[in-house]
């Protein structure tokens, strides 16, 4: 029955899981850090719901196998990454790296847990691609020379709109006047926000023409990194989507590729980056991560400064105009480590319970020897190889 989606997508999407065992967890609880770490924990409905719309949970995670989204909250990657968010003193930058399957994307779903129920304002962008890969409107904003992709970003701001608090929202007054026109059958509407009245949520449900869609987006972000009352998280999955590949798919009136840079997104994910668009609140940070997906060359090790600068070598191995970007924002590196046997011991104890462990495999084996059978198996502990070691081992 997947005649218009592909196997994935029909995982991601199909409510597989609706026949699942349900186990019993405790919910995952960021005030109280110290009593998740290193178990295994549910997200609370008031997580869920902002998770699922900001797009926390990605493909190939394997949820269908679960009732409900569960996470092994660990105190070597969450705790830690919290850790350098809160006490780093330089530019609160971070790239999340690490090998394929290791949980990348899975601690950004925990940290926008830990930010949702510490009351920031979440912007989360999970596929980069979508608005690379050449499948969306955009038109060239005369005014800025950047491309705008109305379509995409009426989306993007349905999202944060849904994905955070609505008290959040309403408590940030507006720090400029603001006027935007939208037309209807009717005629013209002119929408007009004014400074200290109008919030932020005022101006995420305005409804405004497709061709100055790009200057509402311009207009929240300047908003919301001005006001010092509400720390931003801002995240992106698949980062490494925008550093390896210096173009997109589109193509200008001269079919020639157009620069990743060019685009109004991306444009403002680097001035985030780079430091030109300022943190206000001191909590404020962004959090980017790598994806195991996408091809790797030498923008984000320089960037890092962990190796030198080639200057002779092309674009498509190393692109300088990113590299100087990570450069100026003095961005960070967390490299996101493997489970130990404990973890993995912690993890089939949970797959135990929800029966997703064929019979075979507990069959004359104690836990203690099926740990070190799947640790082995795993590559030495990495999440995904574990799941695929359990599932995909038998017909």
């Amino acid at each position: 029955a997947t005649l218009y989606k592909n196997w994935t997508d029909t995982m991601h999407t199909a409510k597989l899981n609706k026949n699942a065992k349900e186990v019993n967890l405790p919910i995952f609880k960021p005030s109280k850090l110290d009593e998740s770490l290193n178990k295994m924990s549910n997200f609370s409905p008031t997580q869920l719901k902002h998770l699922y719309h900001l797009g926390s949970f990605k493909k190939n995670q394997y949820r269908e196998l679960f009732a409900l989204p569960s996470s092994l909250i660990r105190e070597d990657t969450i705790g830690k990454l919290i850790s350098q968010i809160n006490n780093s003193k330089g530019s609160k930058r971070i790239i999340v790296t690490g090998e394929p399957g290791v949980g990348k994307s899975t601690l950004l779903a925990q940290l926008h847990a830990y930010a949702i129920d510490s009351n920031y304002l979440v912007l989360n962008i999970p596929y980069p691609e979508l608005f690379l890969n050449g499948r969306n409107d955009f038109f060239l904003d005369e005014t800025t020379q950047l491309y705008v992709q109305p379509m995409y970003l009426k989306k993007l701001l349905s999202k944060i709109l849904k994905g955070n608090d609505e008290k959040v929202l309403s408590s940030l007054k507006l720090q400029k006047d603001h006027k935007f026109s939208f037309t209807t059958l009717g005629g013209t509407k002119n929408v007009e926000l004014k400074k200290g009245e109008s919030t932020v949520l005022d101006l995420l449900k305005s409804n405004v023409n497709a061709n100055i869609r790009g200057l509402q987006f311009k207009t929240l972000i300047e908003e919301l990194f001005a006001q010092k009352e509400v720390p931003i998280l801002f995240t992106v999955d698949n980062f490494s989507r925008v550093l390896t590949r210096s173009f997109t798919d589109y193509r200008d009136t001269e079919n020639r590729l157009i620069l990743t840079l060019k685009f109004q997104i991306t444009d403002i994910i680097m001035s985030i980056v780079s430091g030109k668009i300022k943190f206000t609140n001191p909590k404020s940070s962004f959090v980017g991560a790598i994806s195991g997906s996408d091809r790797t060359n030498k923008t984000l090790p320089v960037g890092l400064n962990k190796i030198e600068e080639d200057v002779y070598i092309k674009k498509y191995h190393y692109d300088p105009s990113y590299a100087n970007l990570l450069k100026q924002g003095k961005v960070e590196e967390f490299e996101l480590s493997k489970m130990s046997k404990e973890d993995v011991k912690r993890l089939l104890d949970f797959y135990t319970d929800c029966d997703i462990i064929p019979t075979k495999e507990l069959q004359n084996k104690t836990l203690d020897q099926l740990t070190a059978e799947k640790f082995f198996i795993s590559g030495n502990g990495n999440p995904r190889e574990l799941l695929k070691s359990i599932t995909l081992a038998y017909r």
